[in-house]
C-alpha cells in the first residue's frame, strides 16, 4: 500500500503536465494497435486510465467503460475530458469498487512501464477477466532506441522499466496468461517496434 500511495503522489504531481504533443503523438500510435484488438461496444475495464486517452478512445467506439486509476488528479482529468465530450463512464479510485467484478475486455495501457516486476500486477488483472475475456496490455521495448531514451529520461520524473519482447512474454507466461496476438508500433515491426501491444487470455480458462 505504501508503494501504491507513493506512485499515486508522483502521478498527482505530474498530472497537469502529463499530456503534451509528444505523449499525444506516441499515444495515438499505441491506440491504433489497441483499436485492432478491442471490439466496438464492449464492456471494458481501463485499469490505470491516467488522464483518459484510452478511456476516451473506447467511449468514442461505443464501449461501456469503467476507468480506474490510483491518482486522483489523473482520474479527475480523465473524468472532465469525458464529460466535455458528452460521454458517460464509471470513474473510480477505489479498488474495492472493482472487487468481485469481471469484464470481457480489460485494458492496461502505459501502466506496466512503471513496474520493475510486472508479474504481480498481471496476476491481479487476471481476476477481472470474465470467462473468455481478453486482457490488452502494453510494454515499452528495450530493443528500440526510444526505449533506452525513455528509460534514461524517466529518471527525471517517474522511473520506467522497458523490457525486451522475450522478457515481456516470459512475464505474461509466469502470470498465467497466454498471448493470443501481438502488435508492435513505431515501427510496426516485430521485434523492434517501440511499443509492444499484447492481447492475452487466461491460460487456465481457455474460451
Amino acid at each position: 500500500m505504501e508503494k501504491v500511495n507513493r506512485v499515486a503522489e508522483q502521478f498527482d504531481g505530474h498530472a497537469k503536465n502529463y499530456d503534451n504533443p509528444a505523449t499525444a503523438w506516441l499515444g495515438e500510435r499505441e491506440l491504433r494497435a489497441v483499436r485492432k484488438l478491442a471490439p466496438f461496444n464492449s464492456a471494458v475495464l481501463d485499469y490505470g486510465c491516467g488522464t483518459g486517452r484510452t478511456t476516451l478512445d473506447l467511449l468514442r467506439r461505443g464501449c461501456q467503460v469503467t476507468a480506474f486509476d490510483v491518482s486522483a488528479e489523473m482520474l479527475n482529468l480523465a473524468r472532465v475530458s469525458a464529460q466535455c465530450e458528452g460521454h458517460t463512464a464509471e470513474f473510480t479510485i477505489n479498488p474495492e469498487h472493482l472487487a468481485g467484478r469481471t469484464w470481457p475486455v480489460v485494458t492496461c495501457v502505459g501502466v506496466l512501464d512503471y513496474y520493475h516486476n510486472p508479474v504481480p500486477l498481471l496476476r491481479h488483472l487476471r481476476q477481472y477477466l470474465s470467462p473468455g475475456g481478453r486482457l490488452i496490455i502494453t510494454f515499452p521495448n528495450l530493443l528500440n532506441p526510444m526505449g533506452w531514451a525513455y528509460y534514461l529520461s524517466s529518471h527525471l520524473t517517474i522511473q520506467a522499466t522497458p523490457r525486451t519482447p522475450a522478457s515481456a512474454r516470459k512475464a505474461c507466461q509466469r502470470a498465467g496468461l497466454e498471448i493470443e496476438e501481438s502488435l508492435f508500433t513505431l515501427p510496426a515491426l516485430e521485434p523492434i517496434g517501440y511499443t509492444m501491444v499484447f492481447k492475452c487470455r487466461d491460460s487456465e480458462n481457455h474460451v
